[in-house]
């Protein structure tokens, strides 16, 4: 049915300067609504990872709750939100792009999850000059404006994190045998090359690798034999499941590397499910506030998420999952509330100048910066620990090179 199909929810936006109403408008905005997609996975072997997808509803119905925004032009307007099911497949994600462009005439298609779907529907969204923003999946093929000027990533690319987490591993075990595990799509291999790159001309070196499925029912195997290896470090570059299923295998036979796991294994609260001692000491690196860190427990920006979940999100919401999806939704409203017109091209425009912004869900010292010469907004992270079940961060907030 429908309604099991997507959800709608609103919140009060407004996009136009004051010559809105007589300029034409993009399709998905009314003098009162300006309508959205998203499409994750609310089914299949990544579906916990659809967190972030539902938070943007969920941070929606908050946000307009609460009065929503007054816009340049002094009125207030309502964002629809409708969130499409791709089941993790790339199928799925081009007919819910194909729904949303073609059917529901949204304006923006905004934090699509996943390389392998994003990747499905960037020549499609483009095709149709349709923003495509945002994008839950921090693979660089979105880092190219002249190709694809209507799409802009957000978290971390591979190299950004490889680069950080490459310095950590020198630092701590100059001389690392690395053991890596990777998806077998684009994001995995830009993985395992921006380890090899980052480890370039130190001592510590790669001695094995593995990569994986998505359809693959365990990593065990791989696992096993990266364990064989001789390697002393591992670099957990999995996703979802599988990152957890190697993490657990990895105690199961007795293999305790130095642990680094992909940033998304740690922000989406995954870590936090698996016992204490399969993650004591693992090593990750972060650029969002986590709401359940006592660091947190005052901060206007956490205490704003966990009370917009806890009231909008509906069963199922883990308070230890970061608000990547917030963050993003945060960043978009800013750029709707600068919009002179209310068109499509217009709203790129403003996305691309966005440089040093501040965001309430970031962690402080991190900002959204300048996507004109690339798709990639986030490139400051931290190194965090595992310590006694809590993710400590270590050290300063370094900046990774994303290319």
């Amino acid at each position: 049915m429908r309604s099991l199909r997507y959800l709608a929810m609103s919140l009060g936006l407004a996009v136009f300067g004051s010559h809105a109403l007589a300029q034409a408008a993009s399709p998905g905005i009314t003098d009162d609504t300006i309508t959205i997609g998203t499409i994750g996975p609310l089914s299949g072997p990544a579906a916990p990872l659809s967190i972030y997808n539902r938070q943007i509803g969920a941070y929606a119905q908050y946000l307009n709750d609460q009065g929503g925004i007054k816009m340049g032009d002094g009125k207030t307007r309502k964002l629809a939100v409708r969130l499409l099911d791709s089941g993790g497949t790339p199928a799925r994600a081009v007919s819910g792009a194909r729904e949303l462009v073609e059917r529901d005439k949204v304006f923006a298609v905004v934090g699509v999850f996943g390389t392998n779907e994003n990747k499905a529907i960037i020549d499609y969204m483009n095709g149709r000059k349709v923003p495509h923003v945002y994008l839950l999946s921090a693979a660089s093929n979105w880092g190219q404006p002249d190709k694809y000027p209507w799409t802009i990533g957000f978290p971390p690319v591979p190299n950004t994190q490889m680069s950080i987490y490459g310095d950590y591993i020198k630092q701590v075990k100059p001389n690392a045998k690395v053991a890596v595990l990777h998806g077998a799509d684009e994001y995995g291999k830009d993985g395992l090359e921006g380890i090899k790159k980052a480890l370039e001309g130190s001592g510590a070196s790669i001695v094995a690798s593995q990569s994986y499925e998505p359809t693959d029912a365990t990593v065990d195997s791989q696992i096993v034999r990266l364990a064989n290896s001789g390697a002393d470090t591992f670099v957990n570059f999995a996703i979802g499941r599988a990152a957890a299923q190697a993490l657990q295998k990895a105690s199961d036979v007795g293999w305790k590397p130095l642990t680094v796991v992909e940033t998304t294994t740690a922000s989406s609260g995954l870590l936090k499910r698996l016992p204490k001692d399969v993650i004591e000491g693992v090593v990750s690196a972060m650029y969002l506030k986590d709401p359940t860190d006592e660091r947190f427990k005052d901060d206007e920006g956490a205490k704003t998420y966990l009370a917009a979940m806890n009231k909008y999100y509906g069963a199922g919401f883990d308070p230890t999952a970061q608000p990547m999806g917030v963050a993003l939704t945060q960043s978009l409203v800013k750029a709707l509330e600068q919009m002179k017109e209310p068109t499509r091209e217009e709203l790129m425009a403003v996305l691309r100048k966005v440089d040093k912004q501040e965001n309430d869900f970031l962690l402080p010292g991190i900002t959204f910066n300048n996507a004109s010469t690339n798709g990639y907004p986030i490139t400051q992270m931290q190194i965090v620990v595992v310590e006694n079940g809590a993710l400590v961060p270590k050290g300063d907030i370094k900046t990774g090179a994303p290319r």
